[in-house]
């Protein structure tokens, strides 16, 4: 009896009416807040909200409909229902009306637990994230079709857009856009892209335009044997175009039966709140970021962004596109008026989408730029929260740490990011760079090497392999390597590097013929100023011909020391200028914060012993090389360096040369 009487008063104090009525409004309301707070532009954890506070209302709803009535006359206390003499309480109509009861409370929790599994799905940490095992597919430039050549901008703008949607997917495994790109225009089949990419699926095509219509064909195709899974052609209008790359790249998720939680379905769609005009010089800005990295590029690029911007004031991938403009200037010029637009920018971006993972990782490569490096790890792990298979957010942080002087944790980020994708040259760059910087130079070889065989057409990964091998001194192998750079596209590290190797041999009038190509292409690095102050220093024309060029490089140096003070082998390399030309004080102090901010890098320890060496303090020169040497510098340029010649009588110099410490 005492179970009938329990669900008489449930029936009697409406607590199943209020359960009903609760359950189907808490439902209701967050069917709304997925579809309404996007659109006003609420941040994400909203919803997250909006869940809480219906999940905390519900028992609070159950105990006020047991505890209060509501009447006409008011809100009264609820008084217990009499016992009534009715059927049995094992009847089939309590049966009946106790199972709706438990069928109603678990509907309820599982809204609740799907809509917080779906929240943490959104949020996961970045260790959390997808391996390389996790389906993979790389997305190519859209062929142009079309009978006028300058608008090739449209297919690739079309097919970077569409792997933009796909990458914020946790469970794809998108192949970088460098590495896709790579082979626009190559004679390579499927394949050999997917071998080279390491990817089991193509999405290709071509766009057609005429007038205000465009024809847009793509297809998916399986890499090892060539199968086609989907293919489709979409006949729109130009300003349909958001609406084609949405469908596309929902069709590519349901050919490859991918099934996404509720929380990600509105992730492969885009704004198409967008006037035509703003999105067609967004695609032409994006053009001009993927041609050569130059000043001008830049330039044009941020203009055609701020036309878009200005056309489209909540256009967020047009302030996205702002931001990576301002900082390839910024990268060049060292302006800190283009470091501050930047910053604008990226944050305008983020507060119109905040789930733009490119975003967090511009900032976080302009604060690491700056060095802001706790405010940079914040922004890589904020894009790893959106996308755990992110490979650039991990490649940041280790350039992050790197730079800070905590190398012990960069490698392990670079490692991640070649995990997630095992063929992603940039990360395979990086690792390379990494165990170079830190004295580990046989080690980094094979890292360029398999560049090279990934990409036969890159300059910078024959640039890169020559410094390994010359460094280790395989000279014969290291001039090969640059000199196929050169072949390949003629740039200032290049004629650098060849220009380093003479002026290691002693050959310093052919080393300024080279240091001079070198400036001429890259005027405002300081390094190669630098260089050539050393070559001019120990040539026939002496400190006269040289204290110009180190004045030109302390004065471009210290413009991005005005950005990031903390820059160590900036810092160093300013001490060893300095002191080339006699300006003992300013050299000591650059040396003394140098090594305050860096004590074990291999770099700022090898430029003090130089500059050291310049102001007449053999012994403590002799000191700081010794930590260079330990951390890995190679003894035989060290015996070749002029700028140490007046050491080689040292006592201290020859011990230390001698047994190779």
């Amino acid at each position: 009896m005492l179970l009938q009487q329990f669900i008489e008063e449930l029936k009697g104090r409406g607590v199943y009416r209020v359960t009903a009525y609760y359950s189907a409004g808490a439902w209701v309301l967050l069917q709304v807040a997925d579809v309404v707070f996007p659109a006003l532009e609420l941040p994400e954890w909203s919803i997250t909200a909006v869940l809480v506070v219906a999940a905390v209302g519900f028992p609070i709803a159950l105990v006020l409909a047991w505890m209060f009535d509501l009447t006409p006359e008011g809100v009264v206390e609820a008084h217990p229902v009499a016992a009534e003499t009715g059927p049995h309480p094992w009847s089939r109509s309590h049966i009946i009306e106790f199972t709706l009861i438990i069928v109603l409370a678990l509907l309820v929790g599982y809204l609740y637990l799907e809509r917080l599994a779906d929240q943490a799905s959104a949020t996961r940490p970045a260790d959390a994230g997808p391996t390389s095992q996790a389906t993979s597919i790389a997305v190519m430039p859209f062929v142009n079709m079309s009978d006028v050549a300058d608008m090739e901008y449209l297919g690739d703008g079309l097919a970077e857009e569409i792997l933009n949607l796909l990458a914020k997917l946790n469970e794809l495994n998108v192949a970088a856009r460098t590495s896709s790109f790579y082979f626009k225009g190559k004679d390579a089949d499927i394949q050999t892209i997917g071998e080279h990419l390491g990817v089991e699926h193509v999405l290709e095509g071509s766009v057609r335009h005429h007038g205000n219509r465009v024809r847009v064909t793509a297809q998916l195709i399986k890499a090892s044997d060539g199968f086609h899974l989907w293919s489709e052609t979409y006949d729109r209008d130009l300003s349909d175009l958001f609406k084609v790359q949405d469908e596309i790249a929902r069709k590519v998720v349901e050919s490859l039966h991918i099934l996404l939680p509720s929380a990600n379905r509105g992730v492969i769609s885009t704004k198409t709140n967008v006037d035509p005009a703003a999105y067609d010089y967004y695609l032409q800005g994006r053009a001009y970021l993927r041609s050569p990295r130059d000043a001008s590029n830049y330039r044009i690029a941020v203009d055609l962004f701020e036309k878009a911007a200005r056309a489209s004031p909540k256009f967020a991938d047009a302030y996205a596109g702002l931001c990576d403009g301002l900082l390839g200037l910024y990268a060049i010029d060292l302006d800190q008026e283009n470091f501050t637009a930047a910053e604008a920018a990226c944050h305008r971006a983020l507060t119109l989408d905040r789930r733009a993972a490119s975003v967090y990782i511009a900032l976080g490569n302009l604060y690491r730029t700056s060095g802001q490096y706790e405010k940079a790890v914040d922004e890589f792990n904020m894009a790893l929260s959106l996308n755990p298979g992110f490979a650039d957010a991990y490649v940041g942080l280790g350039d992050t740490y790197l730079e800070a002087d905590q190398a012990d944790k960069a490698e392990p980020q670079y490692q991640r990011a070649i995990d997630l994708q095992p063929k992603y040259w940039h990360a395979l760059m990086r690792m390379g760079n990494y165990l170079f910087r830190t004295g580990r130079m046989e080690e980094a070889i094979p890292y360029y090497m398999r560049i090279s065989e990934l990409m036969p057409e890159s300059e910078s990964a024959f640039n890169n392999l020559g410094a390994a091998r010359f460094i280790v001194g395989d000279f014969e192998l290291a001039s090969a390597a640059w000199h196929r750079s050169l072949e390949l596209a003629p740039s200032d590290v290049a004629y650098s590097n060849l220009a380093t190797s003479l002026y290691f041999l002693g050959r310093f009038d052919e080393a300024l013929t080279l240091y001079h190509k070198a400036v001429e292409l890259a005027p405002d690095r300081f390094e190669i100023w630098g260089n050539l102050g050393d070559a001019y220093r120990h040539s026939e024309h002496g400190v006269e011909m040289a204290e110009p060029m180190y004045a030109n490089a302390i004065k471009l140096a210290k413009k991005r020391l005005e950005i990031n003070e903390s820059d160590a082998e900036t810092l160093s390399y300013v001490g060893h200028y300095h002191a080339s030309i006699g300006q003992r004080a300013e050299a000591l102090s650059y040396i003394d914060r140098a090594m305050a901010l860096a004590p074990g890098s291999i770099y700022v320890n090898y430029n003090c012993a130089t500059a050291l060496a310049a102001l007449g303090e053999p012994e403590q020169a002799v000191e700081a090389l010794e930590r260079a040497l330990q951390a890995g510098y190679p003894l035989h340029i060290v015996l070749a360096d002029a700028n140490l010649e007046n050491l080689r009588e040292l006592p201290s110099f020859n011990a230390l040369t001698a047994n190779g410490d």
